[in-house]
């Protein structure tokens, strides 16, 4: 079942694509292919899959770092989201949709973010310390 703000590319006849804004008791949906509609769900990425709380959290991070006009300090920004987030498993789905932006942004932009957080444990070469 669809969730609120999940892309329809085409459904049956109709062919433009819109975001799904009702769920009726009977199980069908309402679907709106008025563009600025889309774009509430999918500024910057598809998001289908996320639920609409989910939705808005990521675009609302999104639409405060895409302030920014350097692609680096965006790659930057959305590693720290991403580092702050993944401590609660509840932003597994957030933290896996901004890792995907960040990837398209290393790609268009062939830069890497500065810092990141990783598990020690899985850092090849390093051996565990006793402390």
């Amino acid at each position: 079942m669809p969730h609120i703000g999940d892309l329809i590319p085409k459904a049956g006849i109709y062919t433009n694509p819109g975001v799904v804004t009702e769920k009726k008791d009977d199980g069908t949906v309402v679907i709106d292919t008025e563009p600025m509609t889309v774009n509430k769900y999918h500024r910057y990425a598809n998001t289908t899959g996320l639920n609409e709380e989910e939705k808005n959290k990521f675009n609302g991070i999104l639409d405060e770092i895409y302030t920014k006009e350097n692609d680096v300090e965006k790659i930057n920004d959305i590693q720290q989201n991403i580092d702050k987030l993944k401590v609660d498993p509840q932003n597994q789905k957030i933290v896996q949709y901004l890792r995907n932006q960040q990837a398209y942004l290393i790609r268009q932009a062939k830069n890497l973010p500065r810092t990141y957080n990783a598990d020690a444990s899985n850092i090849r070469g390093m051996r565990p310390t006793n402390e």
